[in-house]
């Protein structure tokens, strides 16, 4: 990519209504279209956006315009983008030249083993699954440690004074 042209291929300029108190007239936004080409290749690129002007007159817009665009897609990063996709149109692949001797395809036995239908094609039926239901068993409480100890001390005096 030694010469890249960039050249304005889309400038929808849209101005605020004639209805508008003070804006009449004024530039509102504009649809800029920029086509990059590479001159060695050939190949080129397309980006456009709206972008909104603060408002002037048409005149006055279009009159410098040239510095206007310069300044959107250069701190907008259009030059970079347009390179970078003009880039990938130069090593994208590409297809094979059409004058090569192709494999003879009629020659070959593809599927071999495969040609013919099963001779009957079975309907399962649908496979029933038994599930053997437990009934669910107390689950205990779990006690922390130190309430174990004193519910087992409370039954070993139990004991004690009933006499066991």
């Amino acid at each position: 990519m030694a010469n890249i042209t960039y050249d304005v291929t889309r400038w929808d300029v849209s101005v605020v209504h004639d209805n508008h108190p003070t804006q009449s007239g004024c530039v509102d936004s504009v649809i800029l279209g920029i086509t990059a080409t590479d001159q060695e290749s050939g190949k080129s690129a397309f980006k456009s956006d709206r972008i909104s002007v603060p408002c002037q007159s048409l005149e006055e817009f279009e009159a410098g315009a040239e510095a206007w665009i310069e300044n959107q897609i250069g701190s907008g990063g259009w030059y970079l983008d347009l390179q970078t996709r003009i880039a990938a149109q130069m090593s994208a692949p590409v297809p094979a030249p059409s004058d090569r001797e192709k494999p003879d395809f009629s020659k070959m036995t593809i599927g071999d083993g495969y040609r013919d239908l099963p001779d009957v094609l079975e309907e399962k039926e649908p496979e029933v699954i038994e599930v053997e239901v437990f009934p669910e068993e107390p689950v205990e409480e779990k006690k922390p440690a130190a309430k174990k100890k004193a519910a087992k001390k409370k039954e070993e005096e139990v004991k004690e004074e009933s006499g066991e």
